[in-house]
């Protein structure tokens, strides 16, 4: 049970001020595993699976399925695998608990690549320019065919919001795949010749590979604008998004290494050469997003890279040619489609080392957290909960890791320019006061590690500022817009109402405070969230709140104290989410209120 209590109690102290490892996603994380040489000696062994004892892969199942594989998706349980034939014109049903081909359905001139659709699949049909539908018995549906330009070929590896991906090879588009009608609805222009695209959790930017360019095209869904065009990464066929979004690996077939490129600069980042094979292909990024799997379509191997060191660690014979990676949805094995060889190869994880017995209930140590609601800007101008008030809160909390309102992929550059300057400009860091004026001067007082767990992108951010605006300007939704309003008035006056001055922190640090704002955004969740997808208030605060979880449990049962700095609009979403948690303490503000007051 959570409980709270009046005072802190003492507890050991962590790291001082460092980013935090990236965030893969919601799942535990992977044991570290050592960087290992990737020495001559190693890349000869006998068994294709250089690496030594530690590898982190091994090879599994090597299924026969047809002339030349490409794409594949997997049934939700994991169990069946749909694998495209591109070389006989069929779509193999893979049973892959039996490792076998269980059906042969036809699909049509050279699919490459389906993905599923209500009512059954979409298919792409690379030499003849179209997108065909099967049915669920993966029978052809008649008169469904969508010319789409020439080459289409993979789609992208998941859906957002019903919606999907797939690049046209040469006629230099990215369509928009609306899965519940089964049909393309739009396309971008990218850069010439793209090669398949991947696309961040909310939809707002996908990043494509354009081989004859030499470019990554980073285009903003949202908004239907290309943000950027990344150079330096020549004849580029494939890239996956760390499962964090802080990275995009994208595979430089014609230089034989991996580019890194930060998501919200789009800015190369490093590169990895040593240990490649030939014409890196395509990349996956599978579980926790320890390990990137690049496939080598020059020769026959999958190369490894460990993402914290940036180096190779492994390199599997897997078949000639490999053309395709896919993760599967255990999180865990990845599948690599052969062209040559015609099979379908499981990479699974190796069998992990003996763990020490996992401590009881009892002996487990319990973390503390305190929310800090903040008013930004606020701060500024308020007496009663300024900035000095604000650094002295954070000298009492005294955190072990402070989980901050920052994107993940915008905290690298800001902690670099603060360490050779002693300042920050990065934008979207620089406009919250407290961190400008309290987090990074503080962290040279203080020993504590910044956790950024901010959801939050610019893509999505713009297209909800645009429709809110049209919506309020529109007088067709002049009732709703008016219920808004209405709604919004009734908060501010259940705000007003609840203390002297709305500034008050001892105010806003309570149950009745959250409740009054949510008056506001209860009728803006019902109103608004449907149409304003990543940028809804549910959505918002559940895309917050996947990073502030994974930094909780990275570091469950430490004894260690966590600090969470969020707007105060944001406070009472959290506190709902920590309440079910048994894992940890939730400490009120109020004593710290007071020991800063008594310390004037």
């Amino acid at each position: 049970m959570i409980r709270r209590v009046e005072t802190p109690r003492p507890r050991r102290r962590r790291l001082r001020t460092a980013n935090a490892r990236p965030r893969a996603t919601v799942l535990a994380r992977a044991p570290a595993v050592a960087a290992l040489a990737m020495g001559a000696a190693a890349c000869s062994q006998s068994s294709g699976e250089a690496g030594g004892a530690d590898a982190p892969y091994r090879i599994g199942a090597r299924i026969e399925v047809g002339a030349a594989p490409h794409g594949m998706r997997f049934s939700p349980d994991g169990d069946t695998a749909w694998v495209a034939l591109s070389g006989e014109g069929r779509i193999a049903v893979v049973d892959l608990s039996e490792s076998a081909v269980v059906a042969r359905w036809e699909a049509g001139d050279t699919p490459l690549d389906l993905v599923r659709v209500d009512g059954g699949w979409l298919v792409s049909q690379f030499r003849d320019s179209t997108l065909i539908r099967l049915d669920d018995e993966g029978q052809t549906v008649p008169g469904a065919v969508w010319g789409v330009g020439a080459g289409p070929s993979l789609f992208t590896p998941g859906t957002v919001r019903g919606e999907t991906w797939i690049t046209t090879e040469f006629s230099d588009r990215l369509w928009t795949v609306d899965t519940r009608r089964g049909a393309p609805r739009a396309f971008h222009t990218t850069g010439d010749r793209p090669y398949p695209a991947d696309v961040m959790w909310d939809g707002s930017y996908a990043f494509v590979p354009n081989l004859d360019a030499g470019t990554v095209s980073v285009i903003d869904l949202l908004n239907g604008e290309l943000d950027a065009t990344v150079e330096g990464c020549p004849g580029p066929p494939g890239g996956a998004l760390t499962p964090d979004q802080v990275t995009y690996v994208v595979a430089c077939g014609g230089s034989d290494e991996v580019a890194f490129i930060n998501t919200a600069s789009f800015a190369i980042t490093g590169r990895v050469s040593e240990g490649l094979g030939p014409r890196p292909f395509s990349v996956v990024v599978p579980g926790d997003g320890r390990y990137a799997l690049v496939n080598n379509a020059g020769g026959n191997t999958v190369s490894v890279v460990d993402l914290e060191s940036r180096t190779v660690v492994q390199r599997l014979e897997v078949g000639d040619q490999p053309i395709v990676l896919r993760a599967h949805p255990d999180g865990e094995r990845v599948f690599v489609a052969n062209e040559l060889s015609g099979t379908l190869v499981e990479l699974a994880p190796a069998p992990a080392a003996p763990e020490s017995p996992v401590p009881s209930e009892a002996e487990t140590t319990l973390n503390e957290v305190v929310v800090l609601g903040m008013i930004h800007s606020g701060h500024e101008t308020s007496e009663m909960f300024s900035l000095e008030v604000v650094r002295d809160l954070v000298r009492e909390i005294d955190p072990d890791h402070w989980l901050t309102e920052i994107p993940p992929n915008r905290w690298d550059r800001a902690w670099a320019e603060f360490e050779a300057t002693g300042t920050v400009e990065e934008p979207r860091v620089r406009r919250f006061p407290e961190y400008m004026e309290g987090l990074f001067p503080l962290s040279r007082e203080l020993d504590f590690e910044v956790i950024p767990t901010a959801g939050w992108t610019e893509p999505m951010s713009d297209f909800r500022a645009a429709w809110l605006d049209a919506y309020s300007r529109d007088p067709d939704r002049a009732e709703g817009w008016a219920e808004y309003r209405a709604a919004a008035e009734a908060s501010a006056d259940a705000l007003a109402a609840g203390a002297a001055a709305a500034d008050d922190p001892r105010w806003i640090h309570t149950d009745a405070y959250d409740e009054a704002y949510d008056i506001r955004m209860r009728t803006y969740a019902r109103l608004f969230d449907a149409q304003l997808g990543p940028g809804g208030w549910e959505a918002i605060n559940a895309s917050h709140w996947a990073y502030i979880e994974d930094g909780l449990d990275r570091h469950r049962g430490e004894g260690v104290r966590f600090l969470l700095t969020y707007g105060a609009g944001h406070k009472g979403p959290f506190l709902r989410e920590l309440r079910k948690r048994d894992d940890i303490v939730l400490l009120d503000v109020g004593p710290f209120l007071d020991r800063v007051a008594a310390a004037r």
